[in-house]
C-alpha cells in the first residue's frame, strides 16, 4: 500500500522531524530523489569534442556531475522509508537555498519551466523552505544513517551527489561554523565512491540498473513492476513521489528475487550509462 507523501516546509519541519526520528531507526530500505534546477555544465570537452555521453569514462561522467552539483542548489529532497514491520513513510522536504530571483543562483531555464509545470512553487522556496544544513542535521540525528538501510534511487548520480552534499554541509556547519567547503564534492570518482560508502554504507542501488530490460522514466518502470504511481502526472515529477516510487520499485525487484549484488554501489550517470 502506498504512503501519502508528507510535504515539509519551515512551519511544519519540527513536527515532521519528530515523525522521522520515530521511524528512522527501524528503516530497512530508504530511497532518495532530489529535484535540482537542471544542469549548466555539459559533457562536451574542449572545442571539437563531440563524444557521446555514453562514450565517456566513469571519471569523465563524474566530473560533469560534480561540476553541476557543486554550482547548483537543490530544490527538494524526497525521502521514502520502509520499516521492518512493513510500514512506508515518505517526505518531500522543500529547501530554501535556491532563489529564482537571485542573480547568482544558476539554473537551466527548461528544467525550471518543467518543474513549475509540475507544481513547484519557486516563489515560496526561499521564504518558506527548510535550510539544507538543518535538514542535514536532522538526517544525521534521526538514526536513519546509523540504521544502515539498503538505499535506492533511480538514475541516481545527481540524486546521490546532492544528498551527500546536504549531509556533509551539516557536518561542516557543526564543525567549523561555515559550510563553504561542503559545497564541493571530492575531486575524483574514487573519492566520491568512498564518501558514499562512508555516509550510506555499501548497499546503495540504482533501480534503473536493477530493472534490466524495463525502460523508460521512473513512473513507467514503477508501473511495470506493479508499484503505485500517482494519478496526478504532475505530482509524479516532484521529489517526494519520486522517492516513494523508487522505494516501491526497489521492493518489487527484491521480491522478484532479482540479483542486486552485482549492481551494488553503481549509479546510472557515473559508473554506468
Amino acid at each position: 500500500m502506498a504512503a501519502a507523501v508528507r510535504s515539509v516546509w519551515a512551519d511544519n519541519f519540527a513536527a515532521e522531524s519528530a515523525i522521522l526520528r520515530a521511524v528512522a531507526p527501524c528503516a530497512v530500505y530508504a530511497a532518495i530523489n532530489v529535484q535540482y534546477p537542471g544542469c549548466v555544465v555539459s559533457a562536451a570537452g574542449g572545442a571539437g569534442d563531440h563524444r557521446c555521453y555514453y562514450d565517456l569514462t566513469a571519471e569523465e561522467r563524474y566530473q560533469v556531475v560534480r561540476a553541476n552539483a557543486d554550482e547548483l542548489k537543490p530544490l527538494q529532497l524526497g525521502l521514502a522509508v520502509r520499516t521492518a514491520d512493513g510500514g512506508r513513510f515518505a517526505w518531500e522536504f522543500n529547501l530554501n537555498e535556491f532563489d529564482l530571483a537571485a542573480d547568482g543562483d544558476m539554473c537551466e531555464p527548461g528544467s525550471v519551466d518543467y518543474l513549475r509545470h509540475r507544481g513547484m512553487d519557486f516563489n515560496a522556496l526561499p521564504w518558506s523552505g527548510v535550510g539544507a544544513a538543518s535538514l542535514g542535521r536532522l538526517l544525521w540525528s534521526s538514526g536513519l544513517l546509523a540504521a544502515r538501510p539498503s538505499w535506492a534511487t533511480f538514475a541516481g548520480a545527481y540524486h546521490v551527489a546532492y544528498f551527500a552534499r546536504i549531509l556533509m554541509l551539516a557536518v561542516a556547519v557543526a564543525g567549523t561554523g561555515g559550510g563553504g567547503a561542503a559545497r564541493r564534492l571530492p575531486a575524483d570518482v574514487g573519492g566520491f565512491e568512498e564518501m558514499v560508502r562512508s555516509l550510506l554504507g555499501h548497499h546503495v542501488y540504482d533501480v534503473r540498473l536493477l530493472a534490466g530490460e524495463l525502460r523508460g522514466p521512473l513512473a513507467d518502470v514503477a508501473r511495470q513492476l506493479g508499484a503505485a504511481v500517482p494519478a496526478d502526472a504532475a505530482a509524479a515529477g516532484l521529489a517526494g513521489a519520486g522517492a516513494l516510487m523508487a522505494l516501491q520499485a526497489f521492493e518489487a525487484l527484491r521480491e522478484q528475487c532479482r540479483g542486486v549484488m552485482p549492481h551494488r554501489g553503481l549509479l546510472c550517470g557515473i559508473q554506468a550509462s
